[in-house]
């Protein structure tokens, strides 16, 4: 009974941290479509709103990949120098 308690537990964890993330990512999302709006304000450029929306896109896109690939790199990464 004690193992089936702690699944439900897990699995709301899980839940809750992902609609944590998801809720993040779309405040995120928001705030960078304002800061590619104003850039492109500052730089006297009036984009339409297909090029905010996509480089919008590619920036959120990149900061998550980036996000994703620099804690597995440090993970992963093997010291050769002190093995025995």
């Amino acid at each position: 009974m004690k193992k089936l308690g702690t699944f439900f537990g897990n699995l709301l964890v899980s839940i809750v941290s992902f609609l944590v993330m998801l809720l993040l990512a779309i405040i995120t999302y928001f705030i960078i479509v304002f800061v590619v709006a104003a850039g492109a304000g500052f730089a006297g450029v009036e984009p339409s709103a297909d090029f905010l929306v996509l480089s919008a896109t590619l920036i959120v896109v990149a900061a998550i990949i980036a996000g994703g690939i620099s804690p597995m790199a440090f993970l992963t990464n093997i010291n050769v120098e002190n093995r025995d």
